[in-house]
């Protein structure tokens, strides 16, 4: 079937929430592979990524960062105020040290 004739209620499922993974496992490599093949599906480890990939393929990695840019505030009344930020407030030349930051960052308003 061509992809403009798909429907996006086809790739609608009840998942529940016990199979989704909150926190990474210790052994990264470790995880689930899910594998399409002949129509097939099966799965394995990824650590045995390269046991399913024919020879001659292209990889490509997604290397990209995500930071975290809803901020939620407490008013005194108990409501809930979300701030979604879509870009940054000024070009900084910090970009690449912000990017690399492993901790969270906590500001005072």
């Amino acid at each position: 079937m061509h992809p403009r004739y798909l429907s996006i209620a086809e790739f609608s499922y009840h998942l529940p929430e016990e199979k989704i993974a909150a926190f990474p496992l210790t052994e990264r490599d470790a995880s689930k592979l899910l594998i399409y093949k002949n129509g097939n599906i099966s799965q394995d480890i990824y650590r045995n990524i390269a046991n399913h990939i024919p020879v001659n393929s292209l990889l490509v990695f997604n290397n990209t960062k995500v930071i975290q840019a809803r901020i939620l505030f407490q008013k005194p009344t108990g409501g809930v105020i979300e701030i979604f930020c879509l870009e940054p407030y000024e070009d900084s030349k910090e970009y690449n040290l912000i990017m690399n930051k492993r901790k969270n960052s906590v500001g005072n308003a």
